[in-house]
């Protein structure tokens, strides 16, 4: 009976959708620790500005995808993901010239 309900919510894609969500949710909240302690600390001398550019690129990248697809959940986790890692790039920059 179980297997049979589970059956049925992979088959209807509900499952897949899911665990989806639940990666895009994880992966764009990911960056929110680095912008948290940034900000109070107002230090980024660690933070590598090629890794944030080169994140920022593929999640605009998977933006675009997502947008061809007319997939919601890789539009949104990847729009926040884009946002999120420009932020930590303007961060970098503006903190670099107040520490000097």
């Amino acid at each position: 009976m179980l297997s049979q309900a589970l059956m049925q919510l992979v088959g209807d894609g509900i499952f897949i959708t899911l665990v989806g969500s639940i990666a895009a949710s994880l992966t764009t909240v990911s960056f929110l620790p680095q912008i948290v302690k940034g900000y109070r600390t107002k230090h980024m001398k660690d933070v590598s500005p090629y890794l944030m550019a080169l994140y920022a690129s593929g999640t605009t990248l998977w933006l675009a995808y997502g947008m061809f697809k007319d997939d919601w959940v890789i539009i949104i986790a990847n729009a926040l993901g884009t946002a999120f890692n420009l932020l930590l790039l303007y961060m970098k920059h503006l903190y670099r010239r107040s520490s000097s």
